[in-house]
Parts: structure tokens; C-alpha cells; sequence
């Protein structure tokens, strides 16, 4: 993306309404800002990781989006449905120090709803009072992005980052090349190093054979994951290794096959229309 970055904001809450599609109808040809947020198909968001399975799509995409933003818009609208999401978010969003306007309609959570007030910047009553002020806060732009107390800060330019790390097998390398070639907001990193990794968003790590030890691909996993970042790992073929055990637990998520992982690539990265 060219020029300046916009004010991205994420948008926390229901899948089952379509309460988001006015708010993006308001800015729709303004610069200035730029929605993303979790799935809101709600059939697709369940296909991906439905609750209880142990499947990371529901993870990837909400670390993914959060952390490329620079507000979270989390709104109740009523307590029809537990919202354990909007406080899964508002949690990570107010650890990576980004500003959240927080929406509670349903006045029979008051009181539970209460517990969110040390992670949230402003509080509302209303969606309508949210949205003006998300209006102040866009007419701010371009402003600098908030200090993170951790390690994931709002980038310079609206994007996203795959390391890939593995086999020395160019058939997957330039499968993965293939997939991303015309995804202009997907810049993709092979074995590039620690600094690289480090800047990374997502680490796909692809082992094509029972052949040779993989210590670049074990290398990168232990350095992601210590650095929180999310991390596939794909074992083609499932090719049995007792070695290759140790290294599932510090993925996020286990393939055999690698189209299935790059779905879940896709995923995180809110590229929905070939899923």
C-alpha cells in the first residue's frame, strides 16, 4: 500500500448480524481508514476452527488482523450470545496498547460487562456514540500509532509477513510463491534469518520428505514461537518421525497437506473469496 497508512480498525462482535456493513458503507471511499476484524461468515468462521475444535482459525485470523490495528471497535448488542470473542480481543488489544472503544447495548450485562473496564480506553452505551467518536479519532489520521507494551506494534504500511522455512524442495516454495504472486499485501520471506523472522507475522514451516534434518525448520519454530508469533507446520505426506513430535506442541496448527495449511493462511490473512 502507497501513501499514508490509514487508521485501521478492528471490529469486534457478532457474526450474526450484520451490524459492520454500515459502519464500512459510512467510510467507503474515505483514505483514511481501513476495516478487518475475525470472519464474519459465520458458516466459514466455523469451517475453520468451530469452538471446542482444535483446528487454529479462529486464532490466526484474530491475532493476525489485530495486530496490523491501530483501534478495536468491540460492540454487544444485545446478551443473546456470550461474547466470549469481543473479551478474548479486548484482552489482547489493550496487552499490544492499542485504543479500544468498547460498545455494551445489552443492559443486563452491566454488571458482568464491568470486568472489561481496565482494558478499555472508552466506554459507550451506544453504537452511534462509538462511531462518533471513532470519527474523531479518524479525522486524527495520520497519527502516530500507539506504543505497544509488548512486542507487536501496528506496522508502518498495512500488510502481511510469511516466513517460509523447511525443505529445500522448490516445488512447495514455488507453490507458495504461486498462491501469494497477486496479493499485493502479502510479502513472503525464505529463510531469511533471525532478523526477518523476527518481522514476521506468520511462519510456515514445510517438511516434504522423511529426508535430512530439518534444523532450519526447528531453528525458526523455536524462535517464533518465543517471540509469540503464529506458527504452522506443515509434514507432507505425514511422514513418521519421533524428532518431528517434539516440535507439534509449538505449532499452532499441523498438516499433512500443504493446500489445507495454506487455507488456513488465507484465513488469517482475510483472503475469503477462494475459501
Amino acid at each position: 500500500m502507497q501513501g499514508k497508512r490509514p487508521l485501521v480498525v478492528y471490529m469486534s462482535g457478532s457474526a450474526h448480524s450484520d451490524w459492520r456493513d454500515p459502519v464500512r458503507a459510512a467510510y467507503q471511499d474515505d483514505p483514511r481508514v481501513r476495516f478487518v476484524g475475525p470472519c464474519d461468515s459465520h458458516g466459514l468462521s466455523d469451517a475453520m476452527g468451530a469452538p471446542g475444535d482444535d483446528r487454529p482459525g479462529h486464532k490466526l485470523r484474530m491475532t493476525q488482523m489485530l495486530s496490523k490495528a491501530d483501534v478495536l471497535l468491540a460492540y454487544i448488542p444485545n446478551d443473546q450470545y456470550r461474547s466470549f470473542n469481543v473479551m478474548i480481543e479486548i484482552g489482547m488489544a489493550h496487552a499490544w496498547g492499542r485504543h479500544v472503544l468498547f460498545v455494551n447495548e445489552a443492559r443486563s450485562l452491566d454488571v458482568v460487562v464491568g470486568s472489561a473496564t481496565p482494558y478499555v480506553t472508552d466506554s459507550f452505551g451506544s453504537l452511534d456514540a462509538a462511531l462518533e467518536r471513532l470519527a474523531v479519532l479518524v479525522a486524527a489520521t495520520p497519527a502516530s500509532p500507539p506504543t505497544s507494551t509488548f512486542t507487536v506494534g501496528p506496522p508502518a504500511q498495512f500488510g502481511h509477513s510469511v516466513y517460509l522455512t523447511g525443505s529445500p524442495d522448490a516445488r512447495w516454495l514455488d507453490a507458495v510463491r504461486q498462491r501469494y504472486a497477486d496479493a499485493d499485501e502479502v510479502s513472503l520471506m525464505i529463510e531469511t534469518g533471525p532478523s526477518s523472522l523476527a518481522s514476521a507475522d506468520i511462519v510456515l514451516a514445510c517438511r516434504t520428505s522423511e529426508e535430512g534434518r530439518l534444523f532450519n525448520l526447528c531453528l525458526a519454530v523455536g524462535y517464533a514461537r518465543a517471540l509469540g508469533k503464529n506458527v504452522l507446520f506443515v509434514n507432507e505426506g505425514d511422514h513418521y518421525s519421533h524428532a518431528y513430535d517434539y516440535l507439534k506442541p509449538f505449532a499452532d496448527g499441523c498438516y499433512t497437506d500443504l493446500d489445507e495449511a495454506l487455507r488456513y493462511v488465507d484465513y488469517a490473512l482475510g483472503i475469503e473469496d477462494r475459501l
